[in-house]
């Protein structure tokens, strides 16, 4: 897990990774408190970890949301977000989460 402390020392950030092969590391879980959302704070995470699975001779990070076939303002932001730091879409999984959430795996080469 990697993390993102504020001055005084409190996690105001975090991403966990979780190796899904020997190519690639997926981004488990990851958020920023929201009092420290808009800062760049979740780019900040997403650059380190980008760093941290280059350096493990890692080629891929994949992250998997919501697809946009679900209309939905939380995971619009979200999906909106990983296109900001160059996830690419790459497959919409229809029943990986559930029937009525389909799945849109990301990578980031």
């Amino acid at each position: 897990m990697l993390a993102c402390l504020a001055p005084d020392g409190t996690t105001i950030g975090c991403v966990s990774l979780k190796p899904t092969s020997e190519f690639a590391v997926e981004i488990h879980v990851m958020g920023v408190t929201d009092s420290w959302q808009r800062m760049g704070i979740g780019r900040a995470l997403i650059k380190t970890a980008t760093e941290h699975v280059a350096s493990q001779d890692t080629r891929f990070l994949t992250v998997k949301a919501i697809a946009a076939s679900k209309s939905d303002e939380y995971w619009a932001a979200i999906r909106a977000s990983c296109e900001s730091v160059d996830f690419l879409p790459v497959e919409e999984f229809p029943a990986l989460c559930s029937s009525s959430d389909p799945c849109l795996s990301r990578i980031h080469l």
